[in-house]
């Protein structure tokens, strides 16, 4: 197995988000958050009311600019928190550790170089966040194939054979089988 077979799908490391409430103050919506999803594997988040989960989710798919820690997507950086680092390297240099601070400094450099040359159109394209309620983000009108098909048709395919085929697959990988295809959302439990 090569390095690369090896490599995460999706790789968070240390994830911070935090939000201003003013007057130096802030929330701290998600802490150090950690995990790695494989290819082929299936992450639910779980958790109580107001734990976070959307937040994380939000600023994986860069709905934010997270706070702290790096995110990866395909062994590529997609993102990278800035802010953190750069309280890492005043602290550093307040403590008169300068070696320290330029050695933060260069990873924050490096970090952002590799951020800024991630194609993040063609990543945030492989990348989708579904809701805790999952009815009222699903068109109750369209069934699973018109909804799982979308996509497809907003990236210009337009064969039925090929949509279909491809829908297939995805209800495959997610343990339901084709005679799925033509069911609505209220149909599922």
């Amino acid at each position: 197995m090569t390095d690369t077979a090896r490599e995460p799908l999706l790789r968070v490391e240390h994830l911070k988000q935090y939000f201003p409430m003013g007057g130096g103050q802030y929330v701290k919506a998600v802490d150090d958050v950690s995990f790695s999803i494989q290819k082929g594997e299936v992450l639910g988040l779980v958790g109580e009311s107001g734990c976070g989960k959307t937040t994380t989710g939000r600023s994986i798919i860069k709905l934010y600019d997270i706070t702290g820690g790096d995110i990866w997507f395909k062994g590529q950086h997609i993102s990278t928190g800035v802010q953190d680092k750069k309280a890492q390297i005043k602290a550093a240099k307040a403590a008169g550790n300068q070696q320290l601070a330029q050695q933060l400094s260069e990873e924050l450099k490096q970090a952002r170089q590799e951020v800024k040359n991630c194609n993040h159109r063609d990543v945030m394209t492989k990348m989708q966040m579904i809701f805790q309620d999952p009815i009222a983000s699903l068109d109750p009108r369209m069934t699973v194939r018109e909804i799982v098909a979308e996509g497809l048709r907003i990236r210009g395919v337009r064969d039925k054979a090929v949509i279909d085929e491809k829908v297939r697959q995805a209800l495959e990988r997610v343990g339901l089988v084709s005679e799925h295809m033509e069911r609505y959302p209220h149909e599922f439990s």
